[in-house]
């Protein structure tokens, strides 16, 4: 089978579903991540960046699985500031583009006391991006989120 045949969104949307397919892993058994009582995830800025937030917060909240227990006593906030977004569109989509998510992750105690912080950059291909699509789907939005909280919690544990 080529390129050609099954067609570029086909392509990048099997090579990206194989790239990612470790993604859905849930973290429930982890010993390392305790339990998670609150997620908050900020995003200010551009439009992207406003839009991003509930995508990445569902992402983890999945991810976590039963590691995460909203209110639990002696539990852990997860914190998520979204700093920087890039979706390329139009003009500059094509084969080989890449969306990418930075931000900065605080882990705190029950306590307040920081348990980890740290910076986080997460890229991903471009699905969906052509130049008949002005701006960033649903789809890409959630494909990104998944990929930063996999690799969020990937760096927790």
């Amino acid at each position: 089978m080529t390129l050609e045949i099954i067609g570029r969104r086909a392509f990048l949307t099997l090579c990206a579903s194989l790239a990612l397919g470790s993604c859905a892993t849930s973290y429930a058994g982890v010993a390392s991540l305790p339990v998670i009582r609150a997620v908050h995830v900020i995003g200010g800025g551009n439009l992207w960046l406003q839009t991003m937030p509930p995508f990445v917060q569902r992402s983890l909240i999945q991810q976590l699985g039963p590691r995460y227990q909203p209110g639990a006593r002696g539990g852990a906030t997860l914190t998520v500031q979204l700093t920087d977004i890039s979706f390329p569109t139009a003009s500059n989509a094509g084969f080989g583009s890449v969306d990418t998510l930075d931000g900065r992750i605080t882990l705190a105690s029950a306590s307040g006391a920081v348990l980890q912080s740290f910076p986080l950059f997460s890229s991903t291909a471009s699905i969906d991006a052509a130049a008949e699509v002005t701006g960033p789907t649903p789809r890409r939005y959630d494909w990104l989120a998944s990929s930063y909280a996999h690799w969020v919690l990937t760096k927790l544990a």
